[in-house]
């Protein structure tokens, strides 16, 4: 069963934010992962709590961790904390 991981993120320093995004995207190349959306949503109800969202889909619940909890992303992690808050939720397909 497919599987989303859903970050909501609040970028408070851009230019260091960009840093993380592109060793992100570099550690998803070659794992089958489709990025769905990754940037500013069109709210059109309430407040969104962020700048961005950013929605990967994995074959599986398995697959997401396994990226989540990779060595990789796991050493690029500092960078996004330092330049944003970010909630990271894993949702499945029904």
């Amino acid at each position: 069963m497919a599987s989303y991981l859903v970050a909501v993120v609040n970028k408070h320093n851009v230019d260091k934010y960009n840093e993380y995004a592109e060793a992100g995207f570099r550690l998803i190349d070659g794992i089958e992962v489709e990025v769905a959306a990754a940037e500013s949503p069109e709210t059109l109800e309430g407040e969104f709590p962020g700048s961005s969202i950013i929605i990967m889909k994995f074959a599986d619940a398995g697959a997401a961790r396994e990226w989540y909890f990779s060595e990789g992303y796991q050493e690029v992690i500092p960078i996004r904390q330092a330049s944003a808050d970010t909630s990271f939720v894993i949702t499945f397909d029904s």
